[in-house]
């Protein structure tokens, strides 16, 4: 058994990123989570700076292990132009965003630099 599973990882992350020309449909993503989440998720504001490792635009999403399924669903077949991480919380921030993480899309540059 890995070390991730050993972890029983109870919460997971999804970023979504866009541009400037990509700002429209990121807000209607996240309303479109908003509206299915039935307030179960933690849907956080777009970002239109660097927040933290991510220095795309992006707005975060808290996804509940139990929801996981339901949502990574609706980002696989709805991102659209946006690429997508998707990461456990581990405690482990450098690893979750690195060797834990799921992209859809094409991944997105980070600054590691701050989760070290």
């Amino acid at each position: 058994m890995d070390s991730l599973a050993k972890l029983n990882v109870k919460m997971f992350h999804a970023h979504v990123y866009y541009e400037a020309s990509t700002r429209a449909s990121a807000d209607a993503l996240r309303n479109h989570l908003i509206e299915i989440s039935r307030g179960r998720l933690e849907i956080h504001t777009l970002s239109d700076g660097p927040r933290g490792p991510h220095v795309t635009p992006m707005f975060g999403v808290d996804i509940p292990a139990e929801a996981l399924a339901e949502i990574l669903g609706v980002l696989m077949t709805r991102h659209g132009p946006h690429s997508v991480l998707i990461h456990p919380v581990t405690g482990n921030e450098l690893l979750d965003h690195t060797h834990h993480a799921l992209w859809l899309g094409q991944p997105q540059p980070l600054n590691l630099a701050v989760l070290v």
